[in-house]
């Protein structure tokens, strides 16, 4: 994934085949790895009141995800916003809101693999063994962090780091 455009208002990446692919399965990985709203109050003798507001959160928070879900599949089937050119790769045109839900719904996805790890501590050199049943996890984790590395290079005006990544083509 390359920035190839950067302005106030937009920012414009080429993908490979390879890179959409990617990003598309990705995105498609949501719900593997769902996020639950953190518990408002760790007392098991909370009233009627927190076990409402946990549930009326926890209602809140699926009905934000749907709505970043429909954005996101809005914007990748948008052909002025997601276009296959005719070197076979995909051009990606976000504006500010764009990028912000595929921040938020990348980093989900992240979070919930990460989670699902156990929640490793990469930074102190903690890493899960690697089976057939967290592989998807660590693979989702780690193209995330790709794919968000790029987008927040983009938008601090990086162009060093923001000009090659993701999956190998």
């Amino acid at each position: 994934m390359k920035l190839i455009l950067r302005e106030s208002d937009r920012l414009v990446f080429r993908l490979s085949k390879r890179e959409h692919e990617a990003l598309l399965t990705t995105l498609r990985m949501s719900a593997l790895f769902p996020l639950g709203a953190q518990p408002i109050s760790r007392d098991a003798a909370a009233g009627d009141v927190v076990r409402s507001a946990q549930e009326d959160l926890n209602q809140a928070l699926s009905d934000h995800r749907v709505e970043q879900a429909a954005g996101i599949t809005g914007l990748l089937t948008d052909p002025l916003r997601c276009a296959c050119q005719a070197s076979g790769g995909w051009q990606l045109t976000l504006g500010p809101a764009d990028s912000d839900r595929l921040l938020q719904v990348l980093n989900e996805i992240r979070v919930g693999a990460w989670e699902k790890l156990g929640r490793p501590d990469f930074e102190k050199g903690t890493r899960p063994e690697i089976t057939e049943e967290n592989f998807l996890c660590f693979w989702a984790f780690q193209l995330t962090d790709l794919f968000e590395g790029v987008l927040l290079a983009a938008l601090a005006g990086d162009p060093d780091e923001s000009e090659e990544s993701g999956p190998p083509e």
